[in-house]
């Protein structure tokens, strides 16, 4: 958007859901689009007037063309631009100049069409200003909306989509095609292909479905954040309304852009950025679209039978005790192990079941009576055990069932439906081992359940129980996230934010934060970075600035223990690599020899040596590291993790948003795999885990507080039964910063 451009009026976002009126310019029996998009409007049933626009042809596709956009009958709201993309320009001039309010521009591959292609979409944001046009694209498949009934896609739609509450908004045009094609089980209020977001983003189709009071889930497929902040603003948002987000983000592979100066800025990576973002917003985030189809199918299933996965304590009941086995091993190697069923209520089944050798979770009790009377056995111990919040049967769907499966699955499911027709505080659901698509009778069957609303149905194994960890862990964070007395939003400025519905390329202050870039950055020397961390409430180990030789020994002699000598040169970021520290001096003739060889040491770095740092030696404790990182995308981060020096070869952190309270920084410690060293394993010191958290939120406040500060590194932090003390510290500030 041009600087002297300042934003016009607002598009009205009703126009691209709900067009009164449709004209596609180029309609041509070249392409499809526009009988595409003419048939999809009848097929959905919108009332939506359908125009044909191209010079040179009377009709196209069995419709009247009309010469131009100004020769149609009236204006219409919304254009399609059927033609080469690269004149997408020039079209969404002349639509805007006769006063049409949305313009979509479809297209495969214009994003990669070079200086041209980048040209179209600056002019393409511009004209959607000058205009208030809200425009779609390009390179997108377009919209489909089914609480209005309208869609402006280019891609055929089935009549027989089934309508719910989920909202599915992709990047990526092939996805949007893939959620409208995964079968007859999830509902979507909406479908969105957002494209390349020239005029407005995720964000703006995210808001519009937030608000909207027949979505209450929502599918992203993301490449890219235009504005990450007002992401995660909405995405808190949206826990509060009780609107699960469930998301795949791709570029796991990637790093950040800029190459980080301390050690916990190369430990948190863009993807553990994300991830930690995606956690302090209530975002489920899943690995793949498997997923994320059975998470929003688990979200719409859940809010059609008015239930919730709550705690996510399951219970499974197999036909097969080989697939039970498999299922435990997959629940257990995704994080999601099975709660072992109740010592009364095992009791219960076997005195149901004499028969059965044995009872676990998953169960399998196939063959122990007919099947009527087993299942029915097995749902009814596990559902009164007071023990689950979630009752499923494990079936298969093969590509096609055959009768006999399909009866026994009918035949097993009839007593779980029955179970929890009466126990609306347990969610049913049916599980199929693999990913076929279940067969129609079986949908029916649970169409007709007495208690109302279909339960989940979910497809593979490995994909449902990521979906049931998901969603336990949202409904986990909605309850921390509500609390009156709760911590309340991660930032104190996405309650604003979420409220506000700027759109993209009217929003100027997100222009302005793209366009300022940190051209470099610098690193404070030791005793600065101790100094500035000290101030924010990290204890720090007490430090000596010795110009000398003469100086250090005065300040050893002072201490009157061990100490540690560090080179303290201004620009030496990493002073243990260039051999700048010896530890562990206490005589005379060591701190001496020490202090002339790291003086003389120094006179032959690329740099002015000030002189030497002198430290008491810390007490034993476990090295750990504690860090901050003003991440290009999701802003501060804070790090915490094992190894000291050693951290990246480790590599063993966790990474959260900035601000974190103590309590928070404390469960941080938590998700180390070598967490159990910090409870004093085989003899080593007992951690003080509070104190660590004390140091982390400390640092959180840092970074999150002041803007000019890029990155710290407290490496290693010391932490040990009485406390945790930073003895050494690294902070990167701007380089225009103080």
């Amino acid at each position: 958007m041009a600087a002297s451009n300042p934003p016009g009026p607002w598009p009205d976002l009703r126009t691209l859901y709900a067009p009164a009126s449709v004209a596609v310019v180029g309609a041509s029996p070249r392409s499809s689009i526009a009988p595409l998009v003419r048939d999809n409007l009848l097929a959905l049933g919108s009332a939506a007037r359908c125009y044909f626009v191209n010079p040179s042809r009377p009709e196209a596709w069995g419709t009247p063309c009309h010469p131009s956009l100004a020769d149609l009958p009236e204006v219409p709201e919304l254009v399609v631009v059927a033609v080469n993309p690269l004149r997408a320009a020039d079209i969404a001039e002349e639509a805007g100049a006769l006063g049409v309010r949305a313009l979509v521009i479809p297209g495969g591959g214009v994003v990669e069409g070079g200086p041209a292609a980048a040209a179209m979409q600056v002019a393409v944001g511009a004209a959607a200003v000058r205009y208030g046009m809200a425009v779609l694209g390009p390179n997108c498949m377009g919209i489909a909306d089914f609480t209005t009934n309208s869609a402006v896609y280019i891609d055929e739609l089935s009549p027989h989509l089934p309508r719910g509450g989920i909202a599915a908004i992709a990047q990526s045009g092939s996805v949007a095609n893939a959620f409208l094609m995964s079968g007859a089980r999830t509902g979507y209020s909406r479908v969105v292909s957002c494209g390349a977001e020239a005029a407005l983003d995720l964000c703006d189709h995210l808001a519009w479905s937030l608000d909207d009071p027949q979505t209450h889930g929502i599918a992203l497929f993301v490449e890219g954040f235009k504005r990450p902040e007002r992401f995660l603003a909405l995405a808190d948002r949206a826990v509060e309304l009780d609107k699960p987000i469930a998301l795949v983000k791709v570029g796991r592979s990637a790093m950040a852009g800029a190459a980080a100066i301390a050690h916990s800025g190369n430990l948190a990576g863009e993807d553990r950025a994300m991830d930690a973002a995606f956690e302090a917003a209530g975002v489920i985030r899943c690995r793949d679209l498997d997923e994320l189809l059975e998470t929003v199918e688990l979200i719409d299933g859940a809010r059609r039978t008015q239930r919730r996965v709550g705690r996510g304590r399951t219970a499974l009941v197999t036909v097969s005790t080989g697939e039970a086995s498999l299922v435990a091993d997959l629940a257990e190697a995704g994080g999601f192990p099975l709660p072992s069923i109740p010592d009364e209520t095992r009791a219960e089944i076997l005195e149901a079941l004499p028969t059965m050798g044995f009872v676990a979770n998953p169960l399998d009790p196939w063959g122990a009576d007919d099947a009527s009377a087993a299942y029915a056995a097995a749902f009814s111990a596990l559902a009164t055990s007071g023990a689950y919040d979630v009752l499923g049967l494990v079936h298969d769907f093969a590509y096609r069932s055959q009768a006999s499966e399909l009866e026994t699955c009918l035949e097993t499911l009839a007593p779980l439906l029955s179970a929890m027709e009466r126990r609306p505080a347990i969610l049913p659901i049916l599980v199929s081992l693999t990913s076929g698509e279940p067969p129609p009778e079986v949908l029916a069957t649970l169409d007709a359940w007495p208690a109302g609303g279909r339960p989940p149905v979910l497809r593979g194994a490995t994909a449902a129980l990521a979906a049931l960890r998901g969603m336990a862990w949202w409904e986990s964070a909605r309850a921390r996230r509500v609390d009156p007395g709760g911590p309340g939003p991660r930032r104190a400025v996405w309650p604003a934010l979420a409220a506000d519905r700027t759109p993209f390329a009217w929003d100027t202050s997100s222009a302005a934060g793209r366009a300022r870039a940190r051209s470099s950055a610098r690193a404070l020397p030791e005793r600065e970075s101790l100094e500035r961390v000290a101030a924010a409430g990290v204890p720090t180990i007490p430090t000596t600035s010795a110009p000398s030789v003469e100086a250090a020994v005065d300040a050893w002699r002072a201490l009157g223990g061990p100490i540690a000598l560090k080179l303290d040169m201004p620009g030496l970021a990493h002073k243990s690599e260039v051999g700048g520290v010896v530890l562990l001096l206490d005589d005379e003739v060591a701190v001496r020899a020490a202090a002339a060889g790291l003086l003389q040491a120094g006179h032959g770095l690329d740099g002015q040596a000030r002189g030497l740092l002198v430290q008491p030696m810390a007490s034993r404790g476990l090295e750990m590291i504690v860090g901050g990182r003003r991440d290009p995308q999701v802003g501060p981060l804070v790090v915490v993790g094992l190894g000291g020096v050693l951290a990246e070869a480790l590599d063993d952190v966790a990474v959260a948003l900035a601000p974190l309270d103590v309590a928070a920084a404390a469960g941080l410690l938590d998700r180390l795999r070598g967490a159990p060293l910090l409870d004093g394993f085989r003899g080593g010191p007992v951690v003080d885990r509070l104190a660590v958290g004390e140091v982390v939120a400390a640092v959180s406040r840092l970074i999150a507080g002041d803007p000019s500060i890029v990155e710290v590194d407290l490496n290693p932090v010391i932490a040990g039964p009485s406390g945790a003390v930073a003895v050494d510290a690294l902070v990167v500030i701007e380089a225009t910063g103080s």
